[in-house]
């Protein structure tokens, strides 16, 4: 089956000037393309009133297709934000992850820029067969938490091999690479592990639950949190889903403030071979249908038909685009 890793985290943000100063400035990437939305389409496809416009502005490394970030100012009254201060995991899309080599240094500089970090860099073993990365959180912008990751370890061991593979690949002027992964902490795991398998064809690479102090440490979880994280993964090393389940702990839910024009993290959004095929297989699993396809202009994809659907594992939303046979 064709895999599609992720392509574009949708982001509704506050501000494209403060986007653009934190996604191009700091962390590096290239604005590869700003459009202006709206029309029948646009409005169809994210349930919104008619007369809605919004501003958007595509973020990438060079001219991959994977780990993009696309921002979108939504021009509307009354907008709420998802994250709210204090927020640490909640329910839907929560977070975005970006790999860098010197951890200690990317933290030095981010905190001088007034970022808040949730803890320092802590180092920790996921296991034995999985390896050891070294991780921070912090609040990005709009309340977005932001996780890098330095990736440490040889062959021996999964993250050790993905070392390997990412020294490989481009990253920003700034040291950054794309969107590497990004967390979905969910309700139910198997309906969430059957769209990310069926309909887009990615496979686990690393299974475990998380419950080491160190780990709940960076997180900020309850002392004793115990979290299964199933890393879902192509065979591209950016673009990863991290299935986040709580297993002893309560979360907030934000889905159903996750929506258009509301700030904050809105929908993945995956590039699939045959969009009807992909509705289908969605729908034999319990997803629902969120906006009808549309043939839309989409920022750095271009004329293509699109739907949404909500992903049944949580309800966040997953946008599917068919991509250019061409």
């Amino acid at each position: 089956m064709r895999q599609s890793p992720l392509s574009i985290a949708i982001l509704s943000v506050s501000s494209l000037k403060i986007a653009k100063a934190f996604y191009g400035d700091l962390i590096g990437m290239d604005v590869c393309i700003r459009q202006s939305l709206g029309g029948h389409a646009f409005e169809s496809h994210w349930a919104l009133p008619e007369g809605s416009e919004a501003e958007a502005m595509l973020f990438s490394v060079e001219d991959s297709k994977v780990g993009r970030i696309l921002a979108i100012e939504f021009d509307a009254k009354d907008r709420k934000t998802i994250p709210q201060d204090g927020d640490r995991t909640y329910r839907g899309l929560w977070n975005l992850n970006f790999y860098v080599d010197d951890i200690l240094m990317a933290t030095k500089t981010l905190k001088a820029k007034g970022y808040t970090f949730w803890s320092e860099p802590v180092g920790y073993e996921v296991s034995a067969a999985a390896g050891q990365p070294v991780e921070v959180l912090f609040d990005g912008p709009d309340g977005l938490a932001i996780n890098l990751v330095e990736l440490t370890g040889d062959a021996s061991t999964v993250i050790g091999r993905l070392r390997k593979e990412v020294e490989e690949e481009g990253r920003t002027r700034n040291g950054f690479t794309p969107v590497a992964t990004t967390s979905h902490s969910i309700v139910d795991y198997d309906k969430a592990l059957s769209f990310y398998q069926h309909v887009l064809g990615l496979s686990v690479m690393i299974d475990d639950v998380l419950d080491k102090p160190e780990t709940n440490q960076f997180l900020d979880r309850p002392v004793g949190a115990k979290t299964r994280a199933t890393f879902m993964t192509s065979s591209h090393p950016f673009g990863k889903i991290v299935l986040s389940h709580p297993l002893n702990y309560e979360v907030p839910n934000k889905v159903d403030l996750a929506e258009a024009p509301n700030i904050g993290y809105l929908a993945q959004s995956f590039l699939v071979p045959d969009l009807e095929a992909a509705l289908q297989i969605s729908e034999g699993i319990g997803a629902e249908l969120y906006s009808m396809p549309v043939d839309i202009t989409l920022p750095g994809v271009g004329l293509r038909t699109a739907a949404i659907v909500r992903n049944p594992g949580s309800g966040a939303l997953m946008e599917l685009i068919e991509e250019d046979p061409a």
